[in-house]
């Protein structure tokens, strides 16, 4: 990733089919349509326009990207190809999300303001990220210090009193030594949801954040790019809604936690109320307080060794402290009671510390007809979770409380080349990555897996010992090879093949029990996926009229899938990550967009997703300590079908100003939320929904002030953004809303 996207060309891109759309997705900078794998691209404009401002707003801009949540609106993950992660899994996510090529985490907190692109990377990533990922890489590059004296403000105000501020500053402190720029945000909103239990309302945001970026000898053989980054999150997080409750007839033999509707006869009558009350107001018994402070520090230096070699650092660290307290049955019976009023707020309080260090060296070879990149890379994450709950409180049921520190050190030894061949166009790339991953966890004194005293001794083991600490190292190779052809200037077609992998480790809510979890241990395998890719990409004219298409079809193997089964051991709440064998995924995703003139421009995309497991059947640890078996069917957070149509018409009022209207429809068909959605946890089925968000807005045409109007969901379409498929443990299921109709004004100033 040497170079980011320049702002003109990505507003360009946003609003011309002609545009010149500058991607890293191989970490070197190329032309999206001459890059030979699946990435979309979301520009600067592009989320301005659509009022993005975090990821649950992502997926409505970015082609095939699924944002999903669990367990409230603020527990969100990434989902790419059928590639996803569960709520209460200590699996790592199949997507990655990276800030100036540093790998921050999962989903959630991450600043949307002041970015100049993000791009989204489809498939296994082994050969040239820092971390191994099955599913893809979400990509946000933040603005870039330029040598002019300019910013901006923008300033927003809508619907539940939404408040948002935004703006940038850019001063070249001494041409061709130091350039800086500094922007910030700030963000407050009432609660979508009335909780009738307190008389308050959650779903409440108040945000802030601030960026500093200092660029040193920008057009030297020298240069180093710092990025400091800190945001905090507050307020409160909307809660599930009950969608489901087990008849007591269909109560599942030995679970003490399934019989939650018989002791509380009136969990059906209750969901019933809820559902004719709708999913903004509810009645639960827990606070639902969410918080998170998060430093974000990306540092690039690079060297130039000679016209055609390169010498590249990236260091990053990532600090970052968090909070969540909620309730996870969406009822104010106290089956699960995260908090309350009288003793405060209980849940998940976290803190994670990671420091990664990347050197690689660039260049050509061959009289440039062979691009290559070698590089090596080290992180150390250390994660501190104490995780508090009272399971059945309702029944007078103790706290249970799990609480350790995983670890995690990665190495890993990478190189890929791309050889132009001099035979019709053709190119071929080659790529492989050692990886090795050390694991550890390390419980506190306090951590019980039951709210009952830990068991000293299995029965069902030889030995009776648990393990402490529980430690692995996982070992991979991962790779890609590809062949690509530049039919004519306007036409690229290409094949590749990838591997990678997921780490494996060890389960948080689960006994320290020796072995895999497949075998009734606490150990879980590292996923593998291999896909094969072939795609076209074309930029040219239909006539006199600017014209993007890109095609992808793909087909994609996993191994070892990570896929959690929520369960009763030694009566605690447990959710254990299993190895489902195998699974199958294939599709085929198109985007696009055309310029009929020049004041319009339309396009879309649309993503077909044949997701499935081949070797379904999984032996789990259960209730008691015992074995027992799950059948996984159905394949979660991935709909069969999404897609967008958008338009974009810019009309001038007169020389000085523009009238702009934008409009986009957001679709997906029914998806389910559980691995078991036939079998052990029914009714976990999404239905499908359409979104339409339009603005209207007139501006100075180069540099001024602007105003515009917006509207997000403007139909007001009820929709369920996700959920847990708890009927197995507590005799229901819950999902979680999407955001009502909102509207808002903005105003801003380009100097």
């Amino acid at each position: 990733m040497a170079t980011a996207q320049t702002p003109d060309a990505t507003d360009a891109a946003s609003s011309s089919a002609g545009g010149e759309i500058i991607v890293t997705a191989q970490r070197k900078s190329e032309t999206l349509e001459k890059t030979p794998v699946a990435v979309s691209v979301v520009s600067s404009k592009a989320l301005a326009e659509q009022a993005v401002t975090s990821e649950r707003d992502l997926q409505f801009a970015a082609p095939g990207l699924t944002v999903r949540a669990s367990q409230s609106d603020n527990q969100l993950n990434f989902s790419l190809r059928g590639q996803t992660v569960d709520v209460y899994t200590s699996s790592l996510p199949s997507v990655l999300p990276y800030v100036n090529e540093v790998q921050v985490g999962g989903a959630g907190s991450t600043a949307f303001y002041d970015l100049q692109s993000v791009q989204v990377l489809k498939g296994p990533q082994g050969t040239l990220f820092g971390r191994n990922a099955t599913g893809g890489a979400v990509l946000f590059t933040t603005a870039k210090p330029t040598d002019q004296f300019e910013g901006y403000a923008r300033a927003r105000y809508g619907r539940f009193d939404d408040v948002q501020l935004e703006g940038a500053i850019n001063v070249p402190l001494a041409p061709d030594v130091a350039l800086l720029r500094v922007a910030g945000v700030y963000r407050t909103r009432d609660g979508l949801q009335k909780n009738l239990f307190y008389g308050n309302r959650l779903g409440e945001i108040d945000r802030q954040g601030v960026r500093a970026s200092l660029t040193l000898f920008p057009n030297g053989p020298f240069k180093n790019e710092l990025m400091v980054d800190y945001y905090h999150a507050g307020g409160s997080s909307m809660t599930p809604v009950v969608s489901y409750v087990v008849p007591v007839a269909n109560n599942v033999p030995g679970n003490p936690f399934v019989t939650s509707n018989v002791f509380f006869p009136d969990l059906a009558a209750f969901a019933d109320a809820q559902k004719k009350r709708g999913p903004f107001v509810v009645d639960v018994d827990s606070v639902g307080k969410h918080r998170t402070n998060k430093w974000i520090v990306s540092n690039i230096s690079t060297l130039d060794l000679g016209d055609d070699l390169q010498l590249k650092n990236v260091f990053g660290y990532v600090h970052s402290k968090y909070f969540d307290a909620g309730d996870i049955d969406g009822t104010r019976f106290g089956i699960d009671g995260r908090g309350n009023e009288d003793t405060g707020a209980f849940g998940g309080d976290g803190k994670i510390r990671q420091v990664s260090e990347e050197l690689q060296l660039l260049g050509k070879a061959l009289d440039g007809r062979l691009d290559f990149v070698v590089g090596g890379y080290y992180s150390n994450s250390r994660e501190h979770l104490v995780n508090t709950s009272f399971i059945l409180n309702g029944l007078g049921l103790p706290a249970q409380i799990n609480a350790g520190t995983t670890t995690s050190k990665t190495i890993a030894g990478y190189g890929q080349a791309t050889l132009d061949t001099g035979l019709a166009g053709f190119k071929l790339t080659a790529g492989l990555r050692y990886t090795s991953e050390k694991i550890e966890f390390v419980r506190d004194d306090v951590d019980q897996y039951s709210p009952i005293a830990n068991p000293a001794w299995i029965p069902f083991y030889a030995d009776g010992r648990f393990i402490a600490p529980q430690q692995d190292t996982f070992k991979k190779l991962s790779w890609t090879f590809g062949l690509q052809n530049q039919v004519t200037s306007d036409l690229l077609l290409y094949a590749n093949t990838r591997r990678s992998f997921r780490s494996g480790g060890f389960n948080f809510h689960a006994p320290p029990t020796p072995g895999f979890a497949n075998t009734s241990g606490g150990e879980f395998r590292p996923e593998v996926a291999t896909d094969v890719e072939m795609g076209a990409k074309y930029r040219g004219y239909a006539g006199d009229m600017p014209v993007r298409l890109n095609l992808a079809a793909y087909t994609m193997w996993i191994k070892n899938v990570q896929r959690a089964n929520y369960v009763a051991i030694y009566d605690g709440l447990a959710g254990i990550t299993v190895n489902v064998p195998k699974a199958k995924v294939s599709g085929i995703e198109a985007d696009g967009n055309i310029q009929p003139a020049p004041w319009l421009s339309m396009g879309g995309n649309i993503n077909y997703t044949d997701a499935k497991f081949t070797s379904n059947r999984v032996a789990v640890l259960g209730t008691g300590g015992g074995t027992s078996f799950a059948n996984f069917d159905t394949y979660p957070d991935t709909p069969k079908w999404s897609g967008a149509v958008y338009a974009d018409v810019t009309v001038p009022a007169n020389e000085n100003l523009d009238v702009k209207l934008h409009g986009d429809l957001f679709a997906q068909t029914s998806n389910y939320f559980s691995s078991t959605g036939k079998s052990l946890n029914p009714h976990t089925r999404i239905p499908g929904y359409a979104l339409a968000n339009f603005r209207l807005g007139v501006e100075q045409k180069d540099k001024g002030f602007s105003i515009a109007a917006l509207v997000k969901n403007a139909f007001d379409k009820r929709y369920y953004t996700g959920g847990i498929g708890f009927a197995s443990l507590f005799a229901l299921n819950v999902v979680i809303p999407g955001e009502p109709r909102t509207y808002m004004v903005e105003v801003g100033y380009k100097f």
